[in-house]
């Protein structure tokens, strides 16, 4: 007897006639149950939300040129898209620096988004810059603590204030680079569809928008837990 005797029966495929039955059948059931649909929008929405922020990893977590403050090898990380001229972006930047303060364990992954004026771009390039001198975070505050409208000469003079070598910043904002950076930061920004500043994503949240340092601690804690749990399945 050949092997070929004990192959499986292919299961027969299903006639036009009895997928219209099935169509139809699920199409009544949808009709006399409406209230699944929230949930099962929401489902979708969900799963279309988490291939986003899987298939973007990289570019979100290990792009290799973002800033990363609070703690490094932190377990939660809030990554914020901001703009230097962004109005809520600076009221954030209190809130921020708070959670960093309260929270050892708290990384924060800082990503440009310039879309306001072109002296956004400018700060944005200036900050990134500041990078190669080891001065990100006190520049970055200070650009975000300026009170109006960011100038290119005023963008320069609280990078002397910092401690920053003015010349040596110019040259390095030059490096095509930064603007290769940036135009990332745009296009993972476009496929959260974070269209305004500032936008935060932590774990599997993502907000459009300011938030109270209230729901921020939320969304770590409830980012936390979803990972602790995913770790003891992991284990069993």
């Amino acid at each position: 007897m050949t092997s070929a005797a004990f192959a499986e029966e292919p299961e027969p495929s299903l006639s036009p006639q009895q997928k219209a039955e099935i169509n139809k059948m699920i199409r009544d059931y949808i009709l006399q149950h409406p209230e699944i649909l929230p949930e099962a929008i929401q489902i979708l929405q969900s799963r279309t939300k988490r291939a986003m922020l899987e298939s973007n990893y990289t570019r979100l977590y290990e792009d290799g040129f973002s800033y990363v403050g609070g703690n490094p090898k932190g377990d939660v990380a809030i990554i914020e898209f901001f703009d230097y001229n962004c109005g809520y972006c600076k009221k954030s930047l209190k809130t921020v620096e708070r959670l960093k303060r309260m929270d050892g364990n708290l990384k924060v992954i800082y990503k440009e988004l310039p879309i306001l004026s072109e002296t956004s771009y400018t700060a944005a390039k200036a900050a990134m810059a500041s990078m190669m001198q080891g001065k990100y975070e006190p520049f970055h505050q200070a650009l975000m603590r300026n009170s109006g409208t960011l100038t290119e000469e005023r963008i320069f003079q609280i990078a002397t204030q910092v401690g920053l070598d003015e010349q040596q910043l110019a040259k390095d904002m030059t490096n095509p680079v930064l603007e290769r950076n940036i135009s990332i930061n745009h296009s993972i920004a476009e496929a959260l569809q974070i269209t305004g500043t500032p936008g935060f994503v932590i774990g599997e949240t993502i907000v459009p928008g300011a938030l109270p340092y209230e729901e921020l601690v939320k969304a770590v804690e409830r980012t936390r837990s979803l990972q602790e749990q995913r770790r003891a399945a992991q284990a069993d």
